[in-house]
């Protein structure tokens, strides 16, 4: 147990644990690799055995490891035969990966706002589908679960893509369904700060088409024909050309796979349970309470993983906004982050247009006959910049304990005590 001080202001400070941790077994796991020299996804079993792992947790029909949550969008997007002359819907409120992956695949980012959950408006996607269109990226952030029913009625209706980036929504649910199986391909990070980490960077993709899982594979691995045989290594030696398409190395080495395959042996029990367990008592502190506005959205149908647990502030209550919220809580030594990147298309990327090479790829391209059609330099979302002046977040790490979260509860009743009107 951390060892308690009281503050000058009467706030607990603990010694918040890193996240972060792994399982016991990974230091100890990952020297056979190591030894063996077998550290290459061709050369050992790992990568192999973690996809299976993911695969058969989620229930998808293929599971397709790669270098990280980005690398899986790339894939994803590029598989669904997404590319130069075509747009993708995009929430404007996410990372920059969940829009630079369309353009990496040479189409063109179209911003959509959201709602005050965090995630894609869907009343604001069918008036920026055009003659172009052909995907929606629905990113789950935060953790929390985008209003899936009417994404996919416009979806079907229009002949539509969903790619769900679920990079900080490992183990979120849609009714019965995890995350990524609900559209067409769903792209998974384990990154440093995600739900797991696979050792700093990781990624998955799944889907329960086969057809486009085998792509995938072939897009992940330098376009080698890898429903001919799945081993690389055999079949270079049988054939001199063995590469059906462009692809990319997007390999997982054997060593992240370890990772990822101990953290997965404890996800539902001990990282997950947790998690629950935090935002339980977050619900049960701030509902209700004078000065918020909103909490993480989750139902019996969007189940929220809870990555963070992002809250939003009512400004007709409270003196400060959500920036100054975040400093007082600092200043009390509570972990806490604002907003995560509301407004991806104010990025110099997009407002000046700089692409791939002198042609500036996708932007100018032969391919984008209309480029004028996407100003980004006159582009607003309102209510994701909103946002930007609401919502705090704080954390719920599973390497916490009760005590952890009681401090980040009476952290921010206390700042909300000291700045009502």
């Amino acid at each position: 147990m951390a060892e308690k001080v009281m503050n000058a202001a009467g706030i607990t400070e603990l010694g918040f644990p890193m996240w972060p941790q792994f399982h016991p077994d990974t230091a100890k796991d990952i020297v056979e690799p190591i030894k063996s020299g077998k550290v290459n996804y061709w050369v050992g079993t790992k990568g192999m055995e973690f996809e299976e792992v993911f695969r058969k947790w989620t229930g998808a029909k293929m599971a397709i490891s790669c270098t990280n949550g980005t690398a899986a969008l790339h894939i994803g997007i590029s598989c669904l035969g997404i590319g130069p002359g075509d747009e993708v819907i995009v929430p404007s409120y996410s990372f920059i990966a969940s829009s630079f992956a369309v353009v990496q695949a040479g189409a063109i980012p179209v911003f959509c706002d959201v709602t005050d959950d965090h995630t894609i408006d869907p009343a604001k996607i069918e008036e920026l589908i055009t003659e172009r269109t052909k995907g929606i990226v629905v990113v789950h952030l935060y953790g929390v679960v985008a209003d899936m029913g009417p994404i996919l009625e416009i979806a079907k209706k229009h002949n539509l893509k969903i790619i769900e980036d679920c990079a900080q929504s490992i183990g979120g649910k849609f009714g019965d369904t995890y995350v990524g199986l609900v559209g067409d391909v769903g792209c998974y990070s384990f990154c440093q700060s995600k739900q797991f980490t696979t050792g700093g960077e990781g990624g998955m993709v799944i889907t329960n088409d086969e057809d486009l899982g085998w792509e995938c594979r072939s897009f992940r691995d330098h376009g080698y024909d890898v429903r001919t045989r799945m081993n690389l290594l055999a079949l270079e030696e049988k054939l001199p050309y063995i590469h059906r398409r462009v692809g990319f190395n997007y390999r997982m080495t054997e060593i992240q796979a370890i990772i990822g395959i101990n953290e997965m042996k404890r996800y539902d029990d001990w990282n997950l349970a947790r998690r629950y367990k935090y935002a339980a008592m977050y619900d049960k502190a701030f509902t209700g309470l004078e000065g918020i506005a909103k909490l993480p959205y989750n139902d019996e149908i969007r189940q929220n993983s809870y990555w963070w647990y992002p809250i939003n502030i009512d400004l007709d209550v409270l003196s400060i906004d959500a920036p100054k919220f975040v400093k007082a809580l600092q200043a009390k030594n509570i972990p806490c982050y604002g907003i995560q990147w509301p407004e991806a298309y104010e990025e110099a990327a997009y407002k000046e247009k700089y692409g791939f090479g002198t042609a500036h790829f996708p932007f100018w391209s032969k391919e984008y006959t209309n480029p004028e059609s996407v100003e980004y330099d006159k582009v607003l979302c309102p209510n994701a910049k909103r946002l930007r002046s609401v919502t705090f977040s704080l954390f719920l790490h599973p390497t916490w304990e009760v005590e952890h979260i009681q401090a980040c509860i009476d952290g921010v009743k206390a700042v909300i005590s000291e700045n009502k009107k």
